[in-house]
């Protein structure tokens, strides 16, 4: 018999706790060996509309100053040396990646990562012209910071300044453009170097290719199960950007495995909705 949705919430809520308790970060080594184990979490706190862990709520003090301390140079520096992936990936919010799950993430867009393969976004409305324009620059000029590259397309007003932001944020949602290094010491001066992702993770791209576009759907919706417990169809497909079919697709395909049921519109493990 079907459990009881008070009973489901308050199942969840214990799946969530020893996810929680189960994980605690005092250097870099254990936060890459978290998000190894997670496969994916937010970087910094969460989004309370999303049940997915955040690496900042893991860190083991409850000193603030401390917990930016660490964090801070870790995010850049780990992913500069490609232990973890680090982005604005979910939700546009600040994401970790593992690095063996992070081929699942780019097979979910299925693309072959040819010079291309924008085009087809800039076409769907999906990218902006500046977007397309970023690609570009950053196919013939290589890796950037981002006040050089502003300046090469000449962008001077604070307007275009946000267009930029904003474009760039959008390219690393779907994986055109990743971050390479963090550079400068002042808060003035701080900025990032970015580079196209097919030339910065040629290996993550190519691992890629043993993996649909349905299944690479499928996986990390079931791997976002495994964290959260249990989901909407709507927390999916916001957090992933995904359509409302193929999320439907996605927990369709699960549910005929028996690996997950739905409870009153909630997408529940099967273990938890027993």
């Amino acid at each position: 018999m079907a459990k009881s949705r008070d009973k489901v919430d308050e199942l969840l809520v214990r799946h969530r706790e020893g996810l929680a308790r189960a994980h605690r970060v005092r250097n870099a080594a254990q936060l890459v060996a978290m998000v190894d184990a997670l496969g994916f979490c937010f970087a910094f706190t969460g989004e309370a509309s999303y049940p997915v862990p955040a690496a900042f709520d893991h860190l083991s003090t409850n000193d603030d100053s401390r917990k930016w301390e660490w964090m801070w140079p870790w995010k850049d520096e780990l992913a500069e040396q490609k232990k973890i992936y680090y982005g604005k990936l979910l939700v546009k919010k600040p994401t970790f990646v593992s690095m063996k799950m992070l081929p699942t993430f780019y097979a979910t867009f299925g693309r072959a990562g040819e010079p291309d393969d924008h085009l087809e976004d800039v076409r769907a409305g999906r990218l902006t012209d500046l977007a397309r324009r970023v690609v570009e620059y950053l196919q013939h000029r290589g890796e950037t910071q981002k006040k050089r590259m502003r300046a090469d397309l000449g962008i001077e007003s604070k307007e275009g300044r946000g267009d930029l932001e904003r474009a760039i944020e959008e390219l690393q949602r779907l994986m055109y453009v990743a971050r390479v290094k963090a550079v400068g010491e002042r808060s003035d001066d701080y900025n990032y170097t970015y580079d196209l992702f097919v030339r910065r993770y040629p290996e993550t791209v190519k691992a890629a290719e043993r993996l649909s576009s349905a299944d690479a759907t499928v996986a990390l919706l079931r791997r976002l199960l495994d964290l959260a417990g249990g989901v909407t169809a709507k927390q999916v497909g916001r957090l992933f950007d995904w359509e409302a079919d193929r999320t439907a697709s996605a927990i369709e395909r699960l549910r005929t495995k028996r690996s997950i049921a739905v409870v009153d519109g909630m997408v529940l493990l099967s273990d938890l909705a027993r």
